[in-house]
């Protein structure tokens, strides 16, 4: 460097200089009685929330657009995300090879159409489905499957196993940390009891398979076998309360007494849906308390995705997007959308 233009950074040199002194000098202050290398403590403390709600979509809210070719899982992904949602809990029946299902059928004899011709996606469909989720910052969070594990054979019972297992692979192809099976129900001839032992043995299968690949598996309150919080804790206890063992909790499933079920299962949950809803102590319907059902869950120490699972013949979607998101951000400690 010549010497004119030396001279020239002298000024910096010495202002900047300046600056660190006057930094040394405060940061001194603020430390005496602390010894001079302890920075000062943040000022103020962290707050810590009990609920850790994010508002995601089953898949079962855009049946019309699924069933009809309007959407795809990877429109369904960009859609929701431009809505402010944060996940996805996907429905079983609309992976590859889609079927076409007559118009209005029932949600019960689409799964069984699904069971008799299995999803079965290549590695494009899923990497690519996986990538779309990454790029807008969504999370494909769980997979809803047709898998029903009370069955009274061993034969039928291993090959219900190995389905669940498929599931698995599936969830972890997709980043998902869940997949969702049901207990099923009590055979012709065979008692409840007779039902869980079958259902049991099969989900505890399905569990050791998940934990190697960290997924937990939740039983969702669907079927004879899990109409009450008392059945699910059941079937749970009896499986040897495993670690990778979750309820997949839809809170207008239950028959009665919907907002009690709920609180008493929040805690073992993993992934939930919320609907429209609600069951009424004597067991009648009435609409669904949103505020209410965010605060049991949150009070109750559930973290995780409250998803809409919305069926209506229009795209219920975008109509109740803004109140969720809402709900769920009051219940986590953030402030409200501007």
């Amino acid at each position: 460097m010549k010497r004119r233009e030396m001279m020239k950074t002298f000024p910096a040199l010495a202002a900047f200089a300046q600056f660190v002194h006057a930094q040394d000098q405060a940061a001194q202050g603020r430390g005496r009685g602390r010894g001079p290398s302890m920075p000062a403590p943040p000022p103020t403390k962290q707050v810590s929330y009990p609920g850790r709600l994010k508002p995601g979509v089953v898949a079962m809210s855009f049946r019309g657009e699924l069933e009809s070719g309007k959407m795809t899982y990877e429109d369904i992904v960009r859609f929701s995300a431009d809505l402010g949602l944060e996940g996805l809990d996907m429905t079983s029946y609309y992976i590859p090879p889609k079927l076409n299902f007559p118009p209005g059928v029932a949600s019960q004899v689409v799964s069984e159409m699904v069971r008799e011709t299995p999803a079965n996606p290549g590695n494009q469909w899923l990497a690519s489905l996986r990538s779309t989720a990454y790029k807008n910052n969504f999370q494909i969070y769980s997979i809803g499957t047709p898998v029903k594990m009370s069955h009274e054979t061993p034969e039928l019972r291993k090959k219900e196993i190995a389905f669940g297992k498929k599931w698995v692979d599936m969830a972890e192809r997709l980043g998902a940390g869940h997949i969702r099976v049901f207990a099923g129900s009590i055979p012709k001839g065979a008692t409840e009891e007779q039902a869980v032992a079958w259902s049991v043995e099969v989900y505890k299968a399905i569990l050791d398979y998940g934990a190697e690949k960290g997924i937990f598996i939740g039983v969702e309150d669907d079927d004879e076998l899990t109409r009450t919080s008392a059945q699910i804790f059941n079937i749970l206890k009896l499986a040897g309360n495993h670690p990778y063992s979750r309820i997949g909790l839809d809170v207008g499933n239950f028959r009665k007494d919907g907002y009690n079920e709920v609180a008493k299962c929040a805690p073992f949950a993993h992934c939930t849906h919320i609907k429209t809803a609600m069951s009424t102590p004597d067991g009648g319907r009435e609409p669904a308390d949103w505020v209410k059902l965010f605060g049991i869950l949150a009070n109750n120490g559930f973290r995780g995705f409250v998803s809409m699972e919305i069926e209506t013949n229009d795209n219920p979607v975008p109509k109740y997007a803004a109140e969720e998101i809402r709900v769920a951000r009051m219940f986590s400690g953030m402030p409200e959308p501007a």
